[in-house]
C-alpha cells in the first residue's frame, strides 16, 4: 500500500517540476516588463518635461494668415574675409497680419540699415553651404525682429528668405 501512496505523489512532483520553470519564466518576464515600463516612464518623463518647457517658451499661435513681404532693396556688401562681395534680395514672412506688414514698410529704412550692418560682418563661410545660408537667414531674421522691437513694434517676422543671392 505504501507503493500505491507513493505513485500519486510522483505525478504531482512531475507537474510541479514542469510548472515551476514555466512559472519562474512568466514571473521573470513580468518583472522585466515592469522594469522596462518603469525605466521608460522614468527616462521619458524628462524628455516630455523638456518638450513642455520648450513649448512654454514658444510664441503663441499665429494670429493671422501667413503673409510674405518683399524687401525691394538689393543688399550689397563686401565679405569680411575676402575681396568678394555678396548681393542678396530678401523676402520675409509674418503671421502678424496687416499691422505687421505695415510695420515692416514703415520701418524699412531702419531694417535695410540693420541688414546691411549684419551682412557687413558676413564671411565666406556664411555662404558656402546650404546650412550656412540657413544660419545667415536666421541671423537676419533676428536682426529684423530686433530692429522692429527697437522701434516699438512687435517682432513678428517668422522667417527670412533669400530671393536672390550672388557672390562675386
Amino acid at each position: 500500500m505504501a507503493d500505491k501512496a507513493e505513485k500519486p505523489e510522483k505525478p504531482k512532483k512531475n507537474i510541479m517540476g514542469k510548472l515551476l520553470p514555466l512559472l519562474a519564466f512568466v514571473a521573470g518576464a513580468g518583472a522585466g516588463g515592469a522594469g522596462a515600463g518603469i525605466a521608460v516612464m522614468k527616462f521619458a518623463a524628462p524628455a516630455g518635461d523638456h518638450g513642455k518647457a520648450a513649448h512654454a517658451e514658444a510664441p503663441p499661435p499665429p494670429a493671422g494668415p501667413l503673409e510674405y513681404v518683399e524687401i525691394e532693396n538689393a543688399f550689397t556688401s563686401n565679405l569680411a574675409d575676402s575681396g568678394r562681395y555678396l548681393q542678396v534680395k530678401l523676402s520675409v514672412s509674418t503671421f502678424g497680419g496687416a499691422e505687421a506688414v505695415a510695420a515692416i514698410g514703415k520701418h524699412k529704412p531702419a531694417i535695410v540699415s540693420a541688414v546691411l550692418g549684419a551682412l557687413g560682418e558676413a564671411r565666406d563661410a556664411d555662404i558656402e553651404t546650404a546650412k550656412a545660408k540657413e544660419q545667415l537667414a536666421a541671423r537676419l531674421k533676428d536682426v529684423v525682429n530686433k530692429t522692429l522691437k527697437s522701434k516699438g513694434e512687435p517682432g513678428t517676422v517668422e522667417e527670412v528668405f533669400f530671393t536672390s543671392l550672388v557672390v562675386q
